[in-house]
């Protein structure tokens, strides 16, 4: 795997890496965190960036750490550090679960959560080797066609990384920063349905890191299938937390998946479903159905739609008997 000549920066500070993003030109750079994700996609041909900024330098970004209720964790910290973080798997156990499912102990300790935050989008037709015999260039690389959705009108490239359907469901707030100052916003509100644009974030803005509430006190499972147990991305992901509580039902679930569509999402059907619910109510298959329907995946990586579906509907019985006491 031979790149193209790039310059590489490691910043010790956020005011040196404000400095040199500043300086850099539009679109001429690419962060870097742990490289499991762009390394390859260089590789591949796929990116070309003139510069690489590295972030595993600046201290800030490496912490997990209380802030009051919350539990912030900087976007540089290592997803094996996030597995192994005790204050992590006391009060986030999907979390925990999330970060040991991503790819194999040698990308776990190089991958960041800030890398697994913002994964790029993948697809059969866009992660292959530029050259002959290449598919005819869809509209991730710069074409007017997607392979995927015959017809389709926009990009439909899967998003599948693990850790953010456990935030999702955590209700975790990102923290974006650049030159011009900080800024939070729900995690909800930082993923769009968009294959090549999936993310909201400037340019020259960056993701600092994850604050979790600690309170109210939430129990919470994440589970996945996948080909592979290991060094694959999850055909189906799904995290489930419900508030603690002695009232013998579920009370304010958060249901979240990825691998449906182009970004990580809530499921309000599922949460719905459960929300009020006796633990120990058995739930019908119909029941299941209705709230299923929400789901609307197309086909990606050879599995049709409606196994997708299945294996999520499985997940979630799966989930839900996990979090009965």
């Amino acid at each position: 795997m031979h790149l193209k000549p790039f310059a590489y920066h490691r910043p010790l500070s956020l005011a040196g890496l404000w400095d040199i993003m500043d300086k850099a030109p539009s679109g001429g750079f690419i962060l870097l965190g742990g490289g499991t994700d762009v390394l390859p996609r260089m590789g591949q041909r796929l990116l070309a960036p003139a510069a690489l900024i590295g972030l595993k330098n600046i201290a800030e970004l490496k912490v997990i750490e209380r802030e009051g209720d919350d539990v912030f964790i900087g976007a540089a910290s290592a997803l094996q550090h996030v597995r192994e973080s005790e204050l992590v798997s006391r009060l986030f156990p999907a979390l925990a679960q999330a970060a040991a499912r991503v790819g194999s102990p040698q990308l776990r300790h190089m991958g960041t959560i800030g890398g697994n935050l913002c994964l790029d989008t993948r697809c059969l037709y866009y992660n292959q080797r530029q050259g002959p015999g290449a598919f005819p260039r869809c509209y991730k690389k710069g074409g007017d066609r997607c392979h995927v959705v015959k017809g389709g009108k926009r990009c439909y490239a899967l998003f599948s990384a693990d850790t953010p359907a456990a935030l999702l469901a955590l209700d975790a707030r990102v923290c974006i920063g650049g030159a011009a100052g900080k800024r939070e916003a729900p995690l909800n509100e930082f993923y769009r349905d968009d294959g090549i644009r999936s993310r909201d974030i400037g340019e020259k803005e960056i993701v600092l890191g994850i604050k979790i509430p600690g309170k109210p006190v939430r129990v919470s499972a994440y589970l996945r299938f996948s080909t592979r147990a290991a060094i694959d991305f999850p055909l189906a992901g799904l995290a489930v937390s419900v508030e603690k509580s002695r009232s013998g039902a579920f009370v304010n679930p958060r249901v979240a998946a990825t691998g449906i569509c182009s970004r990580p999402l809530r499921l309000a059907g599922l949460e719905t479903l459960l929300a009020g619910r006796d633990v120990r109510r058995e739930i019908t298959e119909e029941e299941w159905g209705d709230a299923l329907k929400e789901l609307r995946p197309v086909r990606h990586q050879g599995i049709s739609p409606a196994y997708r579906k299945y294996l999520f509907g499985v997940l979630m019985q799966r989930a839900r008997a996990r979090l009965v006491p």
